[in-house]
């Protein structure tokens, strides 16, 4: 390969063989826009060729699936990072085209493939679809009683592994008709996927039981099945536990080594590149830097690294009121179980400078001592999660398990919903996409813990007793306070604007259609839902998963800043601890599990 040389701010690679992918010196555009146009990405320069492993590396689910969408056609244009995706697969027009004879991808055309029938691209930032963009009942995972919630992830997803009920009858196939099931040699491959991630045992429980990571890594074998030329797969790894991730990253090593199929990532800017990856597409909004991972990687800026921590002056926190109090809790699953043994508690927390607990990390939870024991992989934090908010049906039968001071079946499920501020992979999925829903209906929701924009200035009408004027007053206040510290204005900066251009910006974001929103902003829009009640229990789990440098910059300093209370307790769930937004300095309390036994630390 000859040595880099840098075309407007992009480097290229000139070699003699025959690339993968070829984009010469080009820029992308959206369909329908002009040469004039302001393009998606400047002076792209991006050549992939047989014998590496790339990367594609962006903040928020934008930029790097963007890039991926340069070859399939229906315009989608929501992130800068999702643009990279997107420029692989056709949904942009790149301006001037590839030359032929091979055009983008050369090997495929030359050897009689059809490029846009080779690729399959999996993102996992699209939710669960609902006729009407309507709420679905994300808790019945914990308990599926409907005939549609009964079906398994084998019938959902690998109906083809399914034996024939009575194979007797079954009639040979003629020439023309589709195959009923696999081959021996795809059965081969099935079964080594399977147990290589670990979905042997999941295969015949109800899909909607599973945990996030148990879907991906099923989402990603039926992608393999499919045998595509390129598997484009956009942030398959967030979700993931420890134990996990590098039993998937093996895998992808041996598929793309193998060429069935090769593979390219998209990443975020805080995930850690695996090591057999060779070279790196880092995504800087309409800029790509593209080239071998050592020359590439020290330019990707991380989010938790440089943040300025010293902004805000904090105190360890001392004891408040108890919030949560459990005590051998016990979740069973048929023969799979989950239980607490001991005590653990959370208490109120101020700010990170009055309370018990601030944070919790990589499925932690703060307490005062605690052992969780968790028996089945997948059947953890979520488990754990669907029992703070009383959303799990076993937590009526636990002997002890008291919320807010109550026991769980002494507290109505509407009044632990308005104590709760949450904001989930659950709640984004379930989450309404009504067409009418405006940004301020959503943030709205979060007072009362609902999904309907109801009342006066749709900002709810109380739980136990009706909203008073001065209750809605207040409310009307919040939500401008969080559009203001957590809108569009201080994506850029980090920093709220001053007031009379950020109310200017909260206005028009407000107004925006939550269905149209790119997933990083509805995450965003969510974030606040959590936060605009001061519910004195905040639960954050994956909180940063879609979001822009910008939108994680502004919420971690938001939540540093004031936007959490000396009346509330916060619980952050996440298997990067660089995202948690304090640190042991601030009072946060750890509890990590390894090896299925949970320890305070």
């Amino acid at each position: 390969m000859g040595g880099p040389r840098v075309l407007g701010g992009f480097r290229h690679y000139s070699t003699t063989r025959k690339p993968f992918v070829h984009i010469p010196k080009s820029n992308v555009y959206r369909f329908g826009d002009s040469n004039t146009a302001s393009p998606v990405f400047r002076d792209l320069s991006w050549t992939i060729h047989e014998d590496e492993a790339w990367a594609v590396v962006g903040s928020g689910s934008s930029g790097k699936a963007t890039l991926f969408e340069v070859s399939l056609s229906s315009p989608i244009h929501r992130y800068r990072s999702l643009n990279t995706l997107q420029t692989l697969l056709g949904h942009l027009r790149i301006a001037p085209t590839p030359p032929p004879p091979g055009g983008l991808f050369p090997v495929l055309t030359e050897s009689g493939h059809d490029p846009f029938t080779s690729l399959v691209f999996v993102s996992f930032d699209n939710r669960r679809r609902v006729a009407g963009g309507e709420f679905y009942d994300y808790s019945a995972r914990y308990g599926a009683v409907r005939e549609e919630d009964s079906i398994t992830l084998r019938q959902s997803m690998f109906p083809e592994t399914i034996p024939p009920a009575f194979p007797e009858l079954e009639l040979p196939r003629v020439d023309g008709d589709a195959p009923k099931g696999m081959s021996e040699e795809e059965k081969r491959l099935f079964d080594v996927l399977v147990e290589k991630v670990g979905l042997r045992s999941f295969l015949d429980l109800p899909i909607i039981a599973l945990s996030n990571g148990q879907t991906r890594r099923a989402r990603i074998i039926k992608a393999v099945l499919r045998k595509p030329q390129l598997l484009l797969l956009d942030e398959p790894l967030t979700g993931l536990d420890v134990q996990n991730r590098p039993k998937l990253l093996e895998i992808l090593c041996a598929l793309h080594a193998a060429k069935a199929p090769r593979v390219i990532l998209g990443l975020r800017t805080q995930d850690a590149i695996p090591e057999w990856i060779t070279h790196v597409a880092f995504v800087n909004g309409s800029n790509v830097i593209a080239g071998p991972k050592d020359d590439v990687a020290p330019k990707i800026t991380h989010v938790g690294i440089v943040e300025d921590r010293s902004a805000v002056q904090t105190t360890r926190p001392t004891q408040g009121k108890m919030l949560v109090d459990m005590q051998n809790v016990n979740v069973k699953y048929g023969p799979r179980s989950v239980s607490l043994s001991s005590k653990t508690s959370i208490g109120k927390s101020a700010k990170v400078s009055d309370g018990i607990s601030k944070a919790q990390t990589v499925r932690q939870i703060p307490s005062t001592s605690a052992q969780i024991n968790f028996k089945q992989t997948g059947s953890g934090k979520t488990t754990l999660l669907s029992l703070l908010t009383g959303d799990h049906p076993q937590s009526y039968t636990q002997r002890h398990l008291h919320l807010h001071g109550r026991a769980r079946p002494r507290i109505p499920t509407p009044h632990l919903q308005s104590l709760t501020g949450v904001l989930s992979p659950e709640i984004f999925d379930a989450f309404p996409r009504r067409a009418g829903m405006r940004v301020w209906d959503a943030i709205a929701t979060g007072f009362d813990g609902g999904f309907v924009p109801l009342g006066h200035e749709n900002v709810g009408l109380g739980v136990l007793q009706p909203v008073t004027d001065a209750d809605i007053a207040w409310r009307v206040d919040r939500c401008w306070e969080v559009l203001e510290a957590l809108g569009p204005a201080t994506w850029e900066t980090g920093v709220v604007p001053d007031s009379v251009s950020a109310r200017a910006a909260a206005e028009t974001f407000s107004k925006r259609k939550f269905v149209d929103l790119s997933v990083g902003e509805q995450r965003m829009v969510l974030l606040m839902r959590a936060l605009v009640g001061r519910a004195p229990l905040i639960l954050l789990d994956e909180v940063w998963s879609g979001m822009g440098e910008g939108m994680v910059r502004a919420a971690r300093r938001y939540l540093r800043e004031g936007g959490v209370g000396p009346e509330q307790g916060v619980v952050v769930i996440t298997h990067w601890e660089e995202e948690v937004p304090w640190s042991t300095e601030d009072g946060v309390r750890r509890f990590k599990i390894d090896d299925g036994v949970g320890r305070v630390e």
